[in-house]
């Protein structure tokens, strides 16, 4: 009986382990990130673009614009700050925005307004645009790896689990 009992318990730790696991699982790469310049913060990228170029950096935050063009897409973001999975935490805070320029094509209904995404890529230089009634300096990421998180809309506001109290009646 201890025999058939380590087995059960055995078969529980591996299944509960390849849960964990799975629902750990880094959205990007540990050889992009091992890549990163952590000494590097946005504020600084911000303030001087071209000072950095070359330098791989992982920033995140909201989509505010798609745009595609013949040989690339161009992602406009609202920067977050990321939490430990590299989600882009949500929150009223930002310390500017930055322009994310992929090759090919990225399609806008997905790549859409308010949606989450997470980037590592290699500062390029930056892109002047008009920004209200400002002239705003967009630091350019060329993209190496990018994540974009499921929609938070489509969960809904109502709970993801549900529990039920009952009667059985057998025959």
């Amino acid at each position: 009986m201890n025999a058939k009992r380590y087995r059960t318990l055995l078969v529980c730790i591996t299944a509960l382990t390849a849960f964990v696991m799975t629902g750990c699982a880094q959205v990007i790469s540990q050889k992009a990130l091992n890549e990163v310049d952590q000494s590097l913060r946005f504020e600084q990228l911000l303030e001087n673009p071209e000072a950095y170029q070359g330098k791989i950096v992982l920033l995140g935050g909201d989509i505010i614009e798609t745009q595609n063009f013949p040989d690339k897409t161009l992602i406009v973001i609202l920067q977050h700050s990321l939490d430990f999975r590299k989600k882009p935490v949500t929150e009223d805070l930002s310390k500017g925005r930055f322009i994310v320029s992929v090759p090919g094509f990225l399609d806008p209904a997905i790549y859409r307004p308010k949606r989450k995404i997470t980037v590592v890529g290699s500062v390029v230089g930056k892109q002047v645009r008009p920004l209200g009634k400002i002239e705003y300096a967009y630091p350019i990421i060329a993209k190496r790896e990018l994540h974009i998180w499921p929609s938070e809309e489509s969960f809904g506001t109502e709970p993801r689990v549900h529990f039920g109290v009952g009667i059985g009646i057998g025959f």
